[in-house]
């Protein structure tokens, strides 16, 4: 059971900070495995927000329980936002974790795929374009197959396309395809709403997702309509789509071996658009970054690029009038 300073710290993140239920989540785990913590250094949960206490509970993480940096990072994060909280109520004076000296983070660079598998992807002969969901399908576990590996194709070309979070390609509706001017209306994190334009080829896919939807499964949906749905006609779980760009990648071939997931799908999106010349401006926009900071990561993945960019825009790279 909750402290019930937590809980109003839980309800403040959900409701008035609209965290999203997974970040909620993770916050309730931290918090609690934190008051945990406490409890067993016999002192309760406000007196154990000092300096010395944090200090040993950071130690506890990284020597008792074998956690690594990035994990006492967040958790710290998480205690760092529930002590604001406590001083926004006038309940302690100050933020003690601002007096705390973090693990050092190692450096991490993105995980992405080559444009040219990416492209050679994306071009393939695939379920969808062979329109193979309107041959007879009487057989039920036949039609769930076709219907999964259609799902399959759409999720993976989607994400390969938009550079979609997970959790923004599962509340997708049907409405926030705009099919007549070429966009994707997504809801990103804080509610943050954005368009992402699309090539023409990813409308169709889509398009003829949603036929084979239609054909394969009826429509029974719940509303307001998913824009993918599960052979079972419901929203998305996360382990679904996890599993849907595993499967579907696993059988694209060895361009695609190593970590399979909609996040590494994500940065090959970010890398591309790097590679074919867009700005980081442009790229923070449609990946729906808060701060450019996040975004420049790929700067640094990409060197190549980064230095092609410099050479055309210094003005003593060699250029005279335009010119080489």
């Amino acid at each position: 059971m909750f402290d019930k300073i937590i809980e109003s710290f839980l309800d403040y993140i959900s409701h008035q900070k609209r965290y999203s239920p997974r970040t909620a989540a993770i916050y309730a785990d931290a918090m609690g495995r934190f008051a945990v913590f406490c409890a067993e250094a016999d002192c309760s949960l406000l007196h154990g927000l000092n300096v010395q206490n944090l200090r040993a509970y950071q130690i506890h993480l990284l020597e008792d329980m074998h956690e690594g940096p990035r994990t006492v990072n967040l958790h710290l994060s998480v205690i760092s936002s529930f002590c604001r909280y406590l001083v926004r109520q006038g309940m302690i004076k100050s933020n003690p974790v601002s007096l705390l000296t973090r693990p050092r983070l190692p450096k991490r660079l993105p995980v992405f795929f080559r444009s040219s598998a990416v492209v050679a992807y994306l071009e393939s002969d695939n379920v969808l374009s062979r329109r193979d969901f309107e041959l007879p399908c009487d057989n039920g576990e036949e039609r769930k197959a076709l219907y999964m590996e259609c799902l399959r194709r759409a999720i993976v070309s989607t994400l390969f396309c938009t550079g979609l979070r997970r959790a923004e390609l599962i509340s997708l509706d049907r409405d926030s395809l705009d099919a007549a001017r070429g966009v994707l209306r997504v809801v990103g994190k804080g509610d943050k709403m954005r368009e992402i334009p699309l090539v023409p080829a990813c409308i169709q896919e889509i398009s003829l997702y949603l036929q084979a939807a239609c054909t394969l499964l009826g429509e029974a949906v719940e509303h307001p309509a998913p824009l993918f749905l599960s052979f079972k006609c419901k929203r998305l779980t996360p382990n679904q789509v996890d599993k849907a760009v595993k499967d579907e990648l696993e059988q694209a071939g060895k361009d695609f071996a190593g970590r399979r997931s909609p996040h590494v799908l994500r940065h090959s999106y970010a890398t591309a658009l790097l590679e074919g010349g867009a700005g980081l401006d442009s790229i923070k926009e449609v990946l729906g970054h808060a701060n450019l900071a996040a975004t420049q990561i790929y700067t640094h993945s990409n060197p190549a690029q980064l230095k092609r960019i410099y050479k055309a825009a210094h003005p003593r790279s060699g250029k005279k009038d335009g010119k080489d």
